[in-house]
């Protein structure tokens, strides 16, 4: 995706070629209307409102002094999941790695340790490419994720996993914000699991039934029902239900612990070689 911004985005490397998505500023109305399949409103107290159209278009009305950094995390995590889903993605709230050129996402809410997952697999040589997000759709009948940039947002204890004060990354609200990449990214990737991390005192994971996967899709996607038309939710679901159905979806059990990620790392290597 190259961008065209009005505002400052040093958080993303710069692209070449014809822009395919522009961020402008302008006034931004329309709060009580729902999303459309091709137009939705956004409002943070924080941050200020935003129009994102024909997933070309972002439209940004910022709060007056708005911190700079929290307008950035808003409108490249939430509004750019929004943006995605108008493309026909499933946008997910997940973090993306790839092993032996396949997809993993591990899947969950704020603080579940997605990030931290990614950045085990990261120094262990396997790439990151997209944390937060892991959007994905059906291409032939095969499930595919959508790769976006490979930076991370860490704790400080799990900054410590990437190489700490060593590896560049600056401090950004709550969290460190690292760039991880190394080389060019793929155009996709094929998607082989989606791991629900939870948490429990060995590494395992449980099979979770296509129904129950399509729902929990949905739980941790971007898409809220109170906000949504009814087209919208159509499309949502049949997206979840089609997910569910092409790709493995499992609870992947595990202590948090940061101790505990090799092995974690090691495991999901195991699943992914032991189906190839």
């Amino acid at each position: 995706m190259i961008i065209e911004s009005e505002l400052e985005l040093p958080e993303l490397p710069r692209g070449e070629g014809e822009a395919d998505l522009q961020i402008t500023l302008g006034p931004v109305s329309g709060a009580n209307d729902k999303a459309t399949l091709d137009e939705e409103f956004a409002f943070n107290i924080h941050a200020g409102a935003f129009q994102i159209k024909g997933g070309r278009q972002i439209i940004v009305d910022p709060r007056p002094g708005v911190d700079p950094e929290g307008l950035r995390v808003i409108l490249l995590g939430r509004i750019m999941a929004f943006l995605l889903r108008q493309r026909g993605w499933l946008p997910l709230h997940a973090s993306v790695v790839t092993v032996c050129e396949q997809g993993i996402l591990f899947l969950g809410p704020s603080g579940a340790g997605k990030s931290t997952a990614a950045a085990a697999f990261h120094s262990r040589g396997h790439r990151v490419i997209a944390d937060d997000i892991g959007a994905v759709r059906l291409e032939h009948g095969q499930c595919v994720v959508q790769p976006a940039w490979p930076r991370v947002r860490l704790c400080p204890d799990s900054y410590e996993i990437v190489g700490g004060p060593d590896t560049p990354g600056r401090f950004q609200l709550d969290k460190f914000s690292v760039d991880l990449q190394h080389g060019e990214l793929p155009k996709c990737s094929p998607v082989k699991r989606i791991y629900l991390l939870a948490d429990g005192e060995q590494i395992r994971t449980e099979t979770i039934p296509a129904l129950k996967a399509a729902t929990l899709l949905s739980i941790h996607s971007f898409v809220r029902k109170h906000r949504v038309g009814r087209e919208v939710m159509i499309a949502h679901l049949q997206n979840c239900a089609g997910t569910a159905g092409a790709v493995a979806v499992v609870r992947l059990i595990r202590p948090r612990r940061l101790t505990a990620l090799p092995a974690l790392v090691e495991f999901v290597e195991g699943e992914v070689l032991a189906s190839a």
